[in-house]
């Protein structure tokens, strides 16, 4: 029998390519506006439309698919995917691209609460957070490989391009999951007015709502991250690339780091000391207008305290309730992804009505009032 880590590696080399093709759309968000003879912060809506099917949707989708197995439920997810990623190259309109980037965010944050669950269920026993932050990795190396590659085949052919190699490249894992990968039954499906009851723990909502702001302040960074490197003067395709590649390693690092760090000296001064570097770089980056260098070494603090904090903020809704953490992490998944819808039209907003500078501001603000939740929350619950 095949040792199970290479079956959780197979889940993380999939999650890589499904996260790609959710990251890329902001690293190649100028050219998809020439495509389609809009502006930036309109296309900046595909990534609202994503996030809000991802949000809403998943967790009617994972309660529909509860009655199958694990492996079941992943491929079923993989297959909407895989519609996705056909729609959108051949999308004739920005309406049918929007269309079609609803229906891959309804599978992209499926594919990911499913996976947890299955490596959980793969993993040795005292092993189930490391399969889980595998998982995790491969999201964040789609931000290290995905997008900066993403970026050159943009610029080298078209930026519909991508989804052809991720579709191909997709349906080879998908092969392999069905081969190698066993129908495992998940645990007994929780009704979705139990899912509901869960919100009404006072520290169940303000934990969430610390993800929620906490993925806004992202979303708006992320979603226009091309055109705040392209406001300075004289900045190339090459150092664009460039800066792609090293906001994806810090990631990784960011990733790791946290939950290692929350292992030894516990959840909550990593969530808050987090926070606090993502308020002090998203402050300083306007101070540094002038300099790549210094804007993207911000960007790498901000970068890397970020995925510092969202493993940790998983495991520290898991603790809340451990007998339905399964569940919270679908519900935190959710937030995350309204977060996302959130600030990719509050900076669409932003960049129309003031300056592509104003997102550092209100990214700030909007990780300000999260450390302010998590304090209050601190009343209810330890974090």
């Amino acid at each position: 029998m095949m040792n199970n880590q290479i079956k959780i590696y197979l889940l993380t080399l999939v999650g890589f390519m499904v996260g790609t093709s959710q990251f890329v759309i902001a690293g190649v968000l100028d050219k998809i506006a020439d495509t389609y003879g809009i502006s930036i912060s309109a296309a900046g809506q595909l990534v609202t439309v994503f996030a809000m099917a991802s949000g809403i949707g998943t967790p009617i989708l994972v309660m529909l698919l509860a009655r199958y197995g694990l492996k079941t439920q992943l491929l079923i997810a993989l297959f909407i995917f895989l519609i996705s990623t056909l729609l959108t190259p051949l999308a004739y309109s920005f309406d049918y691209l929007m269309v079609a980037r609803i229906v891959a965010g309804l599978a992209t944050t499926t594919f990911v609460v499913i996976s947890y669950a299955l490596a959980a269920k793969l993993a040795k026993e005292g092993r189930q957070g490391s399969a889980m932050a595998n998982i995790a990795l491969g999201f964040s190396l789609s931000l290290v490989i995905g997008v900066p590659f993403g970026r050159a085949v943009a610029i080298q052919y078209d930026w519909q391009a991508i989804f052809w190699i991720l579709g191909v490249l997709v349906l080879i894992g998908t092969a392999l999951i069905i081969w190698l990968i066993p129908n495992m039954a998940d645990r007994e499906p929780i009704p979705m007015k139990a899912q509901m009851a869960l919100l009404k723990k006072p520290q169940v909502l303000l934990a969430l709502g610390v993800t929620f702001l906490v993925f806004i302040s992202y979303s708006i960074i992320s979603t226009y991250i091309t055109p705040l490197l392209l406001s300075l003067k004289h900045v190339t395709e090459h150092q664009i690339a460039m800066a792609f590649l090293a906001l994806g390693i810090a990631s990784v690092v960011g990733s790791k780091l946290g939950a290692s760090m929350a292992d030894r000296i516990g959840i909550a001064p990593i969530l808050f000391s987090s926070m606090g570097v993502m308020i002090l770089s998203l402050g300083t980056i306007p101070i540094f207008a002038t300099s790549l260098l210094l804007m993207v070494l911000m960007l790498i603090f901000w970068t890397m305290s970020t995925w510092m904090f969202g493993p940790t903020q998983s495991l520290n809704l898991a603790t809340i309730a451990p007998e339905a953490s399964s569940t919270l992490i679908g519900l935190n998944s959710s937030f995350v992804q309204l977060g996302f819808a959130a600030g990719a039209g509050i900076g669409g907003v932003a960049i129309h009505t003031w300056s592509v500078m104003a997102i550092n501001w209100i990214g700030a603000m909007s990780v300000v009032c999260a450390m302010g939740v998590a304090f209050f929350a601190l009343r209810f619950s330890k974090i």
